[in-house]
């Protein structure tokens, strides 16, 4: 039975999964930021407390983050259909070594973290430094959990399994509000910190129970000369260096926002969260359902389904992103202050966070397209030229922000982003065409015609709205969405859009089933 409720054959489903489930996380992530804000603001204390991250998070993408999310799954998934026990063997020793080797970094920068800190934030007061080392080593334990449960994560997408790899990360962000709001009385400003390590523990044991669904016994194994674990260490180092580039990027956004105003690290924080919900809902979620049969695909060197599918996904997405861009660019104001202010989150948090979502927004359609085109090249376990494409994207990034920030403050973050992103995502898809020689141009451009047209009409309802109705702050917010929602999805069908025959679909499937 859990066998039935976790597994989807079919890429159109997983996507679905993934989407409901992606939904459902970022609604936890929106109350977690909620309980955040309204219990801290944006502060001295959610600046520390958003760059505690740095060190585990930058332990993670060095060393497990690489290797599983772009050279395990072809690789493991190579095995698999060769040699069961060959695969298990490649899957033991990644969670083996995976786990000891970050128990064994935690140790020793559990001890050096008092050191690290002064130096990189020397521009920040003693009591800043305090609270960011302590907050620091408390979630040092996150990366260890995080090693194991993206490893299993990674095991299940290759089975084609997705519901319990999404869910984790609702339980994560319910871990952290478990964390505020019972310890916050007693521990402050630690209680998140403490939350993010019970929401780890969430995040690992739910994909601990669908691992049981499958025929996977992990036995604790370190063959570091297997080809196959030779293959992944190959592959995953052009990658490694893509997300080191990325947390250095980090690195750099967290230290310009404290020379900034008090709580631009935290508006900063605040802003990225809400602008990846519909690129995780969106673009991720159909970028991982469609990998594992990229990767199938690229195996058998079938370009012709490769090119199908690929094309497929890259309209679903887009159909649901530019409107959901659109959509967010008239209410992002209105977003911020539905969802973030009240107790110490203020009008002057409210404003200078809307100033850093605004344009963050602007990225949504590209970073959700970034996502796609690097797993068409990771199917073909090419990781180089994505990695090149990166480091020129985040070169830009970090320049503008350090040429920009003093003039335009935290808005700088974002518009830097904006502009590197765009020039990863034209890199990226100039070499990739050639893998998708069946992409239907023609085909192509008239659907973002149809999606363009549907979009442009949903705004001018959406923007006009509250000139006609007169009602409560919050009710006006939600009529806009509603109607905005209804405008778009109506004027699709009028236009003929396919995407939405995968509702249709999905319907009719789930009613067979019951």
């Amino acid at each position: 039975m859990l066998n039935k409720i976790f597994r989807s054959q079919k890429s159109g489903h997983a996507a679905f999964l993934l989407m409901l489930a992606s939904l459902l996380s970022y609604i936890a992530g929106l109350m977690r930021d909620r309980t955040l804000a309204n219990t801290f603001g944006a502060s001295r204390f959610t600046d520390a407390y958003n760059a505690s991250f740095l060190v585990p998070d930058f332990f993670f993408n060095l060393f497990i983050a690489g290797a599983l999310s772009v050279a395990f799954v072809p690789v493991f998934t190579s095995y698999l259909k060769i040699d069961k026990k060959q695969a298990d063997s490649v899957a033991n020793t990644i969670l083996t070594f995976g786990t000891l080797l970050l128990l064994v970094l935690g140790i020793i920068f559990f001890f050096l973290t008092p050191y690290l800190v002064p130096s990189i934030f020397n521009h920040i007061n003693p009591e800043d430094h305090t609270l960011i080392i302590t907050m620091t080593r408390i979630m040092l334990l996150s990366p260890i959990l995080f090693a194991i449960s993206n490893t299993l994560g990674s095991i299940l997408i290759t089975h084609k399994h997705f519901l319990a790899y999404a869910l984790s990360g609702f339980f994560y962000n319910t871990g952290i509000i478990i964390g505020i709001i019972i310890l916050n009385k007693q521990f402050g400003i630690y209680a998140a910190a403490i939350g993010a390590v019970i929401g780890a523990f969430f995040h690992l044991a739910i994909r601990f129970l669908n691992i049981l669904t499958i025929k996977y016994k992990f036995r604790p194994q370190l063959s570091l000369k297997h080809k196959g674990i030779r293959k992944i260490f190959k592959l995953m180092i052009p990658k490694t260096v893509s997300l080191v580039s990325w947390q250095i990027t980090l690195w750099v956004y967290t230290w310009i926002a404290y020379s900034l105003q008090e709580g631009s690290v935290a508006a900063f924080n605040y802003a990225r969260n809400l602008q990846s919900f519909p690129v995780s809902l969106f673009g991720i979620a159909f970028a991982t359902a469609i990998f594992p049969f990229l990767s199938d695909h690229a195996h058998h060197d079938d370009t012709n389904k490769f090119s199908y599918d690929f094309q497929n996904s890259l309209e679903k997405i887009l159909f649901f992103v530019i409107p959901s861009t659109v959509g967010m660019l008239f209410l992002h104001k209105e977003i911020i202050k539905i969802i973030l202010s009240g107790g110490a989150f203020g009008e002057q948090a409210v404003t200078l966070t809307a100033g850093a979502l605004f344009f963050f927004i602007l990225s949504i359609p590209i970073e959700s397209m970034i996502h796609l085109f690097a797993r068409g090249y990771y199917a073909y376990k090419n990781t180089i030229l994505p990695m090149i494409f990166m480091l020129i994207g985040v070169t830009i990034n970090i320049a503008l922000c350090i040429f920009t920030a003093s003039e335009i403050g935290v808005k700088a973050l974002p518009i830097a982003f904006l502009v590197g992103s765009s020039v990863q995502l034209i890199l990226q898809i100039i070499f990739l065409y050639k893998k998708i020689a069946r992409f239907d141009l023609k085909n192509f451009f008239i659907k973002i015609l149809k999606i363009g047209t549907a979009t442009l009409l949903m705004g001018f309802g959406v923007y006009y709205i509250p000139q006609f109705i007169e009602t409560s702050f919050l009710t006006i917010q939600i009529l806009r969405v509603i109607v905005g929602a209804l405008l778009y999805l109506g004027l699709a069908a009028l236009l003929k859009c396919n995407e939405l025959n995968f509702f249709k679909n999905l319907f009719l499937k789930l009613k067979r089933r019951a």
